[in-house]
């Protein structure tokens, strides 16, 4: 996993916008280019967007050696699915039950129910 698929995994866990987890540290655009993988990011700054967002250092660090890449196909449906649950969003976890339900090109069984 690289570090802009590290930060996008936790941001969207915790519910945040690109907006705030740039947390005035960097630039939105900046912070948005990092996690695309368009521009890399220097350790300092990396630690300040994770201080200003009391995010465990050393927990970001072990998302690198042992989390799978976005490469993997459902990382983006993870993401969508930690996002919606983290903003209590049943509209959107319906839609992505809905896409599921209708082969929505994901191997994943449907165990549970977003009702």
């Amino acid at each position: 996993m690289t570090v802009g698929e590290a930060l996008k995994q936790i941001r969207l866990q915790a519910g945040l916008t690109q907006t705030q987890m740039a947390a005035g540290v960097v630039s939105e655009s900046f912070y948005s280019k990092v996690e695309r993988g368009v521009h890399s990011i220097d350790v300092q700054t990396l630690i300040n967007i994770l201080s200003a967002h009391h995010m465990d250092v050393v927990h970001f660090f072990s998302l690198l050696n042992y989390q799978k890449s976005e490469t993997e196909p459902n990382f983006e449906l993870i993401n969508e699915i930690s996002f919606a649950q983290n903003k209590k969003d049943i509209k959107a976890l319906n839609e992505i039950k809905r896409k599921l339900e209708n082969g929505g090109g994901c191997n994943l069984p449907l165990i549970y129910s977003f009702d």
